[in-house]
């Protein structure tokens, strides 16, 4: 690409380079268009794969990791109970409400 090349495509961007911007950019743009050239060489060759790259199914994940949460077990037991504030505070709140049930709280009817 050469510097006029740059200036009329900067121009159809609504972009104003000064000479100094182009000429910093004019590498970085050169180094794309030589990207774009190598995806669009192994679009056409069918060595580089074993078939056309059109033909190669999408890829929908990049990495096959799995599923990489945490197995969720319950941790609710006579042993553990008091020492977990978050049921503690769970039960404050429950013992604080009017009516419960199953650990639930009641409330009337709004409809």
């Amino acid at each position: 690409m050469v510097r006029e090349e740059l200036q009329a495509t900067a121009g159809l961007a609504h972009l104003d380079l000064s000479e100094d911007e182009a000429a910093a950019a004019l590498p970085a743009f050169e180094l794309m268009l030589e990207y774009f050239a190598a995806m669009k060489a192994a679009d056409e060759d069918e060595g580089a794969f074993g078939v056309p790259v059109l033909d190669l199914p999408p890829t929908t994940q990049a990495f096959s990791a799995g599923n990489r949460l945490r197995f969720d077990a319950t941790a609710n037991n006579s042993n553990n109970t008091n020492s977990n504030p978050l049921y503690n505070l769970a039960n404050e709140l429950l013992n604080r409400s009017p009516e419960s049930e199953n650990r639930f709280v009641v409330i009337p009817n709004v409809l």
